[in-house]
């Protein structure tokens, strides 16, 4: 029988052809280093936080590299008999900045119909990482992607106060997506005054509608008034199923 390190070994190399990886480029990915699969190659024994992060980025799991499951992907069978691929917490590294949200004051922006509403508003401090989310596999290579927590009940019960998202400031949002706005301070200005967290109802080159929930609300904003628009990502989507 293969000793373990050997089994460690010739798992690592398995996910490494698997996903078209380098040793350096899973070092760096795990680590930050460049040196991670150098060194256990040469018979070191990795720190088993070090030995979690590598898994996730191999997109599998502790105990299938160190030959204690032969389920690559973490693969599990629940009571119904049912296979999940959903990874267990201990297998993703938790390294997804999210940034500090508070309550903000009420805006009021028009509605489209000449009416004016009032509009929860978050404040955020991108400056204060608050918290770390967990990464799932499908997201080990999206270093831009980061958390909020929603604040306040606008958006409720689609997302009930407290509730924890993941932002992805990439893939440009469709009609329907949940979206964070980040607002100008001045019309002139790149700077954020604070987001609203909110769903997209329709967006022009001249103004984006938006939607909330609670309490019920259709508005607009002139494209002068915000500087970006960045997509909520679905948990589904995140886990990749």
């Amino acid at each position: 029988m293969a000793d373990r390190s050997t089994i460690l070994i010739d798992r690592i190399d398995e996910r490494l052809q698997a996903l078209g990886l380098s040793d350096r480029k899973a070092s760096l990915a795990a680590t930050g280093k460049p040196d991670l699969i150098r060194d256990i190659r040469r018979g070191a024994h990795p720190l088993a936080t070090r030995l979690a992060s590598l898994a996730s980025i191999l997109e599998t799991t502790t105990d299938y590299l160190q030959g204690r499951s032969d389920q690559p992907a973490g693969a599990v069978q629940n009571e119904g008999g049912i296979r999940s691929l959903v990874p267990q917490p201990q297998d993703m590294i938790q390294d997804i900045p999210v940034y500090g949200t508070a309550m903000g004051s009420e805006h009021e922006y028009g509605d489209g119909f000449d009416g004016m509403v009032a509009i929860e508003q978050t404040d955020l401090n991108m400056g204060e990482v608050v918290d770390r989310f967990r990464r799932p596999p499908a997201l080990l290579h999206r270093r831009d992607i980061y958390g909020l927590y929603v604040t306040g009940e606008s958006m409720s019960p689609a997302f009930e106060s407290g509730a924890g998202i993941i932002v992805d400031p990439k893939k440009p949002p469709s009609i329907r997506d949940y979206v964070v706005v980040y607002l100008r301070d001045r019309v002139d200005s790149d700077n954020a005054a604070g987001v609203l967290i909110k769903r997209l109802v329709r967006r022009s080159a001249s103004y984006i509608e938006l939607q909330q929930f609670n309490p019920p609300a259709i508005f607009r904003l002139d494209s002068r008034m915000y500087r970006e628009v960045h997509r909520v990502m679905p948990w589904d989507e995140a886990f990749g199923m």
